[in-house]
């Protein structure tokens, strides 16, 4: 790479476009034609993450940098990047927090099109490629449902990605919520201890049932608010799917906007209110406890007193 020019243009591999030739991507992200393209790879002008890349039938894959050594002016390509930058709650070497935005994917669907709005773990991804200069690791280590905004959990390297799925699996990563429910408990503090499966009748939807897998969540109410509402912190003992909101639901108190789960009151707001506050785990590398906090966003924010301390949750 010495010996060639100082790199001019950053494209980069975005989920319309991975699974193309080398140079099928250069033509169609560029005003090359695909002879022009083809040229350009051959006369040793492409890099892709931070590597000289001269064969142009090598496919390319998602998030795949890809830095040509011409001008932007000659290849007429926008100067302003492709991703939405993200900044991370927590990032070292070893893993990533990160806020994810309420009504985005966590990882792709099945059957993901040209076209489709990025998931969370592509879009950090991309933006990670784009900052650095090369295509990084980064594996997701959970979920949250579509529509909860908070905290999400990356591995940034293949050693660390075995030790933070068996802290997950043992019960060493703990997991907090914030949700605005509808009513007022009877108690501050409580916990529901229900079983959780799938509901049958119901392609998406699960319930307690005496059959289905030990769950347990534990609930603090942290304010009672006017129109019957309470904001409640929820620490996750075990991690099933939908677990806070079928434990909600089951005490009688469903998370307000939750339709799936039988909410009253759901039209007074654009979606369920529940965020994924904080993680707190051993670090994976370090041994040393790692407590995250993640900020609601301001559907949620605005149900908050103002002096509550989400720090202490």
């Amino acid at each position: 790479m010495n010996d060639q020019p100082q790199t001019e243009t950053r494209l980069l591999v975005t989920p319309d476009r991975e699974g193309e030739r080398l140079d099928v991507f250069l033509a169609a992200a560029t005003n090359l034609s695909r002879r022009a393209a083809r040229r350009v790879i051959a006369d040793g002008f492409v890099a892709r993450n931070r590597e000289a890349l001269r064969v142009q039938s090598r496919l390319v894959t998602l998030g795949d940098v890809i830095d040509v050594h011409l001008p932007e002016s000659e290849l007429g390509v926008e100067t302003d990047p492709p991703v939405t930058s993200i900044n991370p709650l927590f990032e070292d070497r070893w893993l990533i927090v990160a806020a994810k935005p309420p009504g985005v994917l966590s990882q792709p669907a099945e059957g993901q099109r040209p076209g489709d709005a990025p998931a969370f773990d592509q879009q950090i991804l991309l933006s990670l490629a784009w900052r650095d200069g090369q295509k990084p690791f980064l594996r997701l280590v959970h979920r949250l449902d579509r529509m909860t905004s908070g905290a999400m959990l990356f591995a940034r390297s293949p050693d660390i990605l075995p030790k933070l799925s068996r802290a997950w699996g043992d019960g060493q990563v703990e997991r907090f919520y914030l949700a605005v429910i509808e009513g007022h408990p009877a108690s501050d503090t409580f916990a529901v201890d229900s079983p959780i499966a799938r509901d049958h009748n119901h392609r998406w939807r699960f319930q307690s049932d005496d059959g289905g897998k030990p769950s347990r969540t534990e609930i603090e109410v942290l304010a009672a608010i006017d129109d019957d509402l309470s904001v409640v912190g929820c620490r996750l003992v075990t991690g099933r799917t939908h677990q806070v909101r079928v434990h909600l639901a089951t005490a009688g108190h469903p998370v307000l906007g939750d339709r799936l789960y039988h909410s009253k009151r759901a039209d007074l707001v654009q979606r369920p209110l529940l965020h994924a506050t904080a993680l707190s785990l051993p670090h994976p590398a370090t041994g040393e406890h790692l407590h995250v906090v993640c900020p609601p966003p301001i559907d949620i924010a605005k149900y908050l007193p103002e002096d509550l301390d989400l720090s202490n949750i």
